[in-house]
Order: structure tokens, then C-alpha cells, then sequence
């Protein structure tokens, strides 16, 4: 077979993919865009006439037949395109895509290269005039911040920890904010009046209102309190100010004044932008492609820079007249897709990526598949429909202000019967990870460090509302590393009948299931960071009535696990369930683990796990299946090394395990203590020890030495084609 490198494997992979998604070929014609050498006067038919726009080649879909496509050459694409009315079906799509292994740009910002700038010297600001109003600034493709106090940074992402917000005294109230001091803002000297304040003073909820008044050297601030009740919390608000000139003193900040349409940047390396040298654009567009009144279109294998995608009815959301159905978005990478214009005077929400077919409708499906999300303000994406499908994507370092004044997300779905399967999500800011529609399914997903930085309140990794748990499934998901609940059913009297099994918790305040008639089983949740890992409510606070009468509690592992907290004795409730079997809640249960510090959670052959009639817990013991499943978004490599490469293991470990390649036919196996040979060894060498086709990931080790540093490596296969894996590496200890 043939060993590839990384940029051709990449491009095969996305082509395996997206030919994989098409049911069937059909005759189609391919018109081309490109916008160096194209002219919207040609016909597009060919590389030697191609069209220089996207929006010309889509207007010339509006009268070709279905599955004709535009293929998109290399280039950076500053357009607002519409594309409306076009009527494919999920058989035969039209397709806009990068020209077979190209990934063009679709670019939401345009290059600023002033004439001059002025440097001050003392505070190491450029300025400078430029013509176009923008609100959002990158260097070299990477974000600058927004001029904030306390200061923070998107480069070292401090934006998402709230150590670097102001916090609120007891003292304020609605309209009144008081600082409590800790970040000082009397004695920052600042006058933050005309600024833009994000306030987390509604828990889950974050808004932002100007500043309407504050003197310098004083604790206090108002602005217009016109949102009505919020959620108020006396000891948990905060806030931080942003966007004004006064706030600018940090090397990484902007400001862009549009009274006076001057840009002022205090640049990373303090040199101000020299366009030979340094790539410096302003963004102008939020979404690049709006889709309206279509059915039928796939969007594939390109980035989107700045700018992002819309696409809803434009008879308005309920209408079956110009519905959207069968929008898919495959194998794109969005960085940066959404921006406030808080830098412009506006508070108004950042214009998400946004999916809305009609749920209400027969048809009406979205699906989102082997994308990348990074760096969006506010809910990461959001998407209604019948059976939507979100799929195999990476979302990381999403949402720093949290602003939704909505119960908010990083990804937030109101459609029915949606499947939200084999996602990572890693490092987003907002309160919840996931708030999802009626009657879900969630499975196979790996959420990390969801709201770390505690900038909003309340909240879960993976949160199902009340009244969408009837037929939920929330199965074979890792959530860990958050200061939020790992699993979450709201409740009281609405959330009924869904499903909550083979998931594993840790790090968290653990699983909170409240409502009833729920299933809870072969759930693992340890090392939580509150009084319980598994909390199926019996009482919430000073209600009367018990919750979970009607659910069944069986074959789960918890450190600890009660009915909640008994408001009225101090005490805690027992687990609440109608069946309550085959358990085992203990602060042992980790001994009864192979290696939970290493993750893997497959119980101890023999142990107190594997007595029962049926196993507790979500993995089943030992290796005969050759089988562990690992969540999270599959990649054209095998990832997720199990120990994590760096460990320290047992020297009586015996395998290792391994997400391997998304839609590989096989995955090869090399080990041994010396880096080089494993590294560059082939199949006729010892260090291969073995090859597994389909879902087989678990890879079986010889005896170990104590206190050893070994090495290994998973090459991926797809037919002919290898793409040689990283090495890993872990370090024996006496057992």
C-alpha cells in the first residue's frame, strides 16, 4: 500500500467523506469559480472560463438541473451570496465545493492597509483612517480583542475565565452595577461611560447594554436595565467593559472609533502593521451565504474566515411555502463565524450560524457533518428541523461573553428528533454545552472543560430540558473537566421518559436527573465536585412533591449518589426510583476500575463490578471483543491514545486502546521502547504487532518492564491508501 503525507491523506479524506455522503452518482455538470483568473462574463464551463464569483455561478444553478455543482478554485472570496429558491433532493443535491483537493476561503473581511499610521510612543498605539466600518480585527489570520477591562486575551485565552471579569457587590441592582472591589474598578481610573458592558447578572442568561454613566475613580456604573426580570443572583454576577478607547492599553487590543473612522491597535510584537510583512484585515459581512426557500444544497470541503452561513424560510419560519429541507453542511471549517458589532454600538446578539427548517413540516433536515467551529461569539449554531443530524464535528474555544438573553449554548436546537452523535466539544465558554430539541438522541460525544472559566452560572455539559425528554436518549458519552454538571435532565413536573445510560462523568458536579419515569443505567460518575455524582432527585429544595417515583436506577457505579440535598433537616435525600437494582455507590469504586485516571473505565475482571447477574458500569471486562468505544469526532488519523500519550501506567498493563480513522477499512499496530524504530518502522518490521479492520480498537500488549518509556502508533488504511499515525508514548511503574 502507499504511505501518504498529512496534506494529501487530508484531501483524500474529505473527498472519502463527501463521496460517501452522495446515495448514488448522476450526470451532473460542474461549473468553476475562480477569482483570480475568472470573469462573470464567461460561461464557467471550464478552468479557461470560469466564473470569478460564487454568486454568478449560483444564479446559474437557478436554471441548470439538479445535481450540477460549482466547484470553487483556491482563493479568498469576499462575497454576500444569496442563493434562494434552488429545489434539489437529498438523492441528487446541487453542491457548491472546493475544486476537487482546493479549499477555497469564503472571507468576511477585507485586507486594511492604511497609507500611514501614527505610532504613539508612550502607550504603543497605531492609528490610523480607514474607509470601511468593521467589527471584528484580524492579524495573520488570527483574532486581536477587543478592547476590554479587566484586560484579556483571545491569543492566551484568558477571555474565557472569569478571574478576568469585574465582579458584583451585594450592593447592586437592577441598572446599578457595583464592584466588589476584587478587579478594581475605582482604582483603574478608567471611564468606562460610553463603553459596552457584558453582564452576567441573569445566571444562565448574559447581556450587554452601553454603559449610561460612570465616573472615573468610583466602584459604580448604570446603564438601561430594559430586559425585564433576569435571573439575578446577589453573590454570582459579574461583568466586563469593551470597546472604547479608554480601555485600550494592552498589546493584542483594537478599538475602531466610526464617528471618527479611526482604527487604533496596540499590535502583539508593538511594530505597527506593515502590509509586505503582515496580513491585517477588518471584518464587514456576517453571513457570507444565505440560503433561502431551498431544498436540496450541499455546502462542502472549504473555510469559512470571518463570515458564516444562514439559511431559513424567508415567508417566515411556520410557512410550508419556501420551506428548507436537506441543507447540508460537510467537511468545513468555520473560524471565527460569529461577531458582535459591540465595537460599532451595538448589543444586539452576534449573528450565529443558523440551520432553520421548519420541524412543524413532513420534511424539513439539516445536517452538519465533519465541520470545525472555533472562535464564535455567542451560541456556536443553531438549527431547527425533523431529524437533523450533527455529526463527527469538533467544536472548541466557542462563546467568551456567553450573551443570550435565551437560555443559551454553545449549540442550541428546537427541531424534533434530532441525532447529535460523535462530537467533541472542547473548552467552550457558555453555561451549557448542548441544549437540544424534542425527543433527541445524543450519543458518542466527548465534552471538555465546558465553562471552565465559570462565566455564566448554573448549567450542564449536556443538558435536556423538560420538556424535550420524552424519547431522549443520552447514551456512550464522556463529559469531564467542568465546573457544570456532566449530564443534565431539568425537571419538576415536565420532564418525562428519557433515557440516560453508558455514560461516564468526571470532574464535574456529576448527573443530575430530575423530572420522572426516566431510565438510568450502566452510568459510571466519579470524582465529582459536589455532594453527589449520581443525583436522581427525590426533593428539589422546598418543593412538596417527590420526583423520579416512576424511574429505574440500575447497574450504575457512583463514588456517591442520593436524592439531593433535604432543605429542611440539612441532610440528604436517598436516591430517588421506583427500581433501584444492581448499583454500586461507594468511594472505592475506582479500585474497582481498570484505570479511570487514564481512562479506561472497563471494570475489573473478577471485581465487585462483574459479580452481579449484570455489569455495572458502561464497558464490559477484558479484552475479548477487541472492542472499547471512545467518543467524540472521528479524524482522518487515529487519536484519543488510551493511557493519554505521556502517561504513567501499571507494568502489568496489557493493552492500549484508540479512536481510530473515520471511515477506515483498517488500522495498523506498531510498538516497542526505542522512538525511532517505532516511528519509522513498516509491516516487515517487529514493531508492527498487529492490524484490526472494522470497530476493533483494542490492541493487545507483551509483557512490560517497570519504570520503561514505550512507544506506539496506529497507521490508518483506507483501501490503498496509509496515513502514518503519531507516536504515543506512556512510562511503566512498579504495579
Amino acid at each position: 500500500y502507499l504511505v501518504i503525507g498529512l496534506f494529501a491523506i487530508t484531501m483524500i479524506f474529505v473527498l472519502l467523506l463527501f463521496c460517501a455522503s452522495a446515495p448514488y452518482e448522476v450526470d451532473s455538470f460542474s461549473f468553476v469559480v475562480d477569482e483570480k483568473n475568472g470573469d462573470d462574463g464567461n460561461n464557467g464551463h471550464n478552468n479557461h472560463h470560469a466564473f470569478k464569483t460564487i454568486q454568478r455561478c449560483v444564479d446559474e444553478l437557478t436554471i441548470s438541473p439538479l445535481g450540477d455543482q460549482c466547484l470553487i478554485r483556491h482563493g479568498r472570496y469576499h462575497e454576500e451570496v444569496n442563493l434562494h429558491g434552488l429545489k434539489g433532493t437529498p438523492e441528487i443535491p446541487y453542491v457548491l465545493k472546493g475544486y476537487f483537493d482546493e479549499r477555497p476561503v469564503w472571507d468576511g473581511t477585507i485586507s486594511i492597509q492604511p497609507t500611514h499610521w501614527d505610532f504613539d510612543e508612550e502607550t504603543g498605539i497605531c492609528s490610523a483612517t480607514i474607509e470601511e466600518e468593521i467589527f471584528a480585527l484580524l492579524l495573520n489570520e488570527e483574532l486581536l480583542t477587543a478592547a476590554r477591562w479587566p484586560n484579556a486575551l483571545w491569543s492566551d485565552k484568558t477571555i474565557f475565565n472569569n478571574s478576568y471579569w469585574g465582579h458584583c457587590s451585594t450592593k447592586s441592582s437592577y441598572g446599578h452595577i457595583v464592584d466588589n472591589g476584587a478587579a478594581g474598578l475605582a482604582e483603574s481610573g478608567i471611564n468606562a461611560t460610553g463603553t459596552m458592558a457584558i453582564l452576567n447578572i441573569g445566571s444562565f442568561d448574559t447581556y450587554v447594554r452601553p454603559v449610561s454613566y460612570h465616573e472615573p475613580g468610583t466602584d459604580n456604573f448604570t446603564y438601561n436595565h430594559d430586559m425585564g426580570h433576569v435571573h439575578w443572583l446577589n453573590s454570582g454576577n459579574q461583568y466586563y467593559l469593551e470597546a472604547g478607547l479608554a480601555l485600550l492599553d494592552a498589546p493584542g487590543e483594537w478599538v475602531y472609533e466610526n464617528t471618527s473612522k479611526t482604527l487604533y491597535i496596540i499590535p502583539p510584537n508593538g511594530i505597527c502593521p506593515d502590509p509586505s510583512t503582515t496580513d491585517l484585515r477588518g471584518r464587514t459581512i456576517d453571513y457570507g451565504l444565505s440560503i433561502t426557500n431551498a431544498t436540496g444544497v450541499t455546502i462542502a470541503n472549504m473555510t469559512f474566515i470571518a463570515s458564516t452561513v444562514h439559511a431559513f424560510n424567508s415567508h417566515g419560519p411556520h410557512h410550508t411555502d419556501g420551506h428548507i429541507d436537506e441543507i447540508t453542511l460537510h467537511s468545513i471549517y468555520f473560524k471565527f463565524p460569529a461577531s458582535s458589532h459591540r465595537m460599532l454600538g451595538s448589543y444586539a446578539l452576534p449573528k450565529q450560524t443558523k440551520l432553520m427548517a421548519n420541524q412543524k413540516a413532513p420534511i424539513g433536515r439539516i445536517s452538519v457533518i465533519n465541520c470545525t467551529f472555533i472562535g464564535s461569539e455567542g451560541v456556536t449554531l443553531i438549527h431547527d428541523g425533523l431529524n437533523n443530524y450533527i455529526h463527527n464535528n469538533l467544536f472548541w474555544w466557542n462563546d467568551w461573553t456567553g450573551q443570550d438573553d435565551r437560555n443559551g449554548g454553545t449549540i442550541k436546537g428546537w427541531g424534533r428528533d434530532t441525532e447529535f452523535s460523535s462530537n467533541t466539544m472542547w473548552y467552550n465558554g457558555a453555561t451549557s454545552g448542548l441544549r437540544v430539541g424534542m425527543s433527541p438522541t445524543v450519543k458518542l460525544n466527548h465534552v471538555i472543560g465546558q465553562c471552565a472559566g465559570k462565566i455564566q452560572s448554573d448549567g450542564s455539559g449536556l443538558q435536556i430540558q423538560a420538556h424535550q425528554q420524552t424519547g431522549a436518549t443520552v447514551s456512550h458519552n464522556w463529559v469531564h473537566d467542568s465546573p457544570k454538571h456532566g449530564l443534565r435532565f431539568d425537571g419538576d413536573h415536565g420532564g418525562l421518559s428519557g433515557y440516560q445510560g453508558f455514560n461516564v462523568i468526571w470532574n464535574t458536579t456529576g448527573i443530575m436527573t430530575k423530572g420522572d419515569n426516566h431510565t438510568v443505567e450502566n452510568n459510571l460518575a466519579i470524582d465529582s465536585h459536589s455532594e453527589c455524582d449520581l443525583c436522581v432527585i427525590y426533593k428539589l429544595r422546598h418543593d412538596t412533591y417527590i420526583q423520579n417515583n416512576l424511574t429505574d436506577i440500575i447497574n450504575n457505579a457512583a463514588m456517591k449518589a442520593d436524592g439531593g440535598k433535604n432543605v429542611f433537616d440539612g441532610g440528604r435525600w436517598p436516591i430517588a426510583g421506583e427500581t433501584i437494582e444492581n448499583n454500586y455507590f461507594n468511594l472505592d469504586v475506582k479500585v474497582n476500575i481498570e484505570d479511570a485516571d487514564n481512562w479506561d473505565f472497563r471494570p475489573v475482571d473478577g471485581g465487585v463490578l462483574t459479580q452481579g447477574s449484570e455489569l455495572i458500569g458502561p464497558y464490559e471486562p477484558g479484552t475479548a471483543s477487541l472492542t472499547y468505544w471512545i467518543p467524540g469526532q472521528k479524524l482522518y488519523k487515529a487519536s484519543t491514545p488510551i493511557p493519554p500519550s505521556g502517561s504513567f501506567v501499571s507494568d502489568s498493563r496489557n493493552v492500549v486502546m484508540f479512536l481510530g480513522g473515520y471511515t477506515a477499512d483498517q488500522h495498523h499496530f506498531y510498538f516497542g521502547s526505542d522512538e525511532a524504530l517505532v516511528k519509522y518502522a513498516s509491516m516487515d518490521d517487529e514493531e508492527f504487532r498487529q492490524s484490526h479492520s472494522g470497530d476493533h480498537n483494542i490492541c493487545l500488549l507483551p509483557s512490560l518492564l517497570s519504570n520503561t518509556k514505550y512507544f506506539w502508533r496506529v497507521d490508518v488504511q483506507w483501501g490503498g491508501y496509509v496515513y502514518k499515525g503519531d507516536v504515543w508514548t506512556f512510562t511503566t511503574e512498579n504495579n
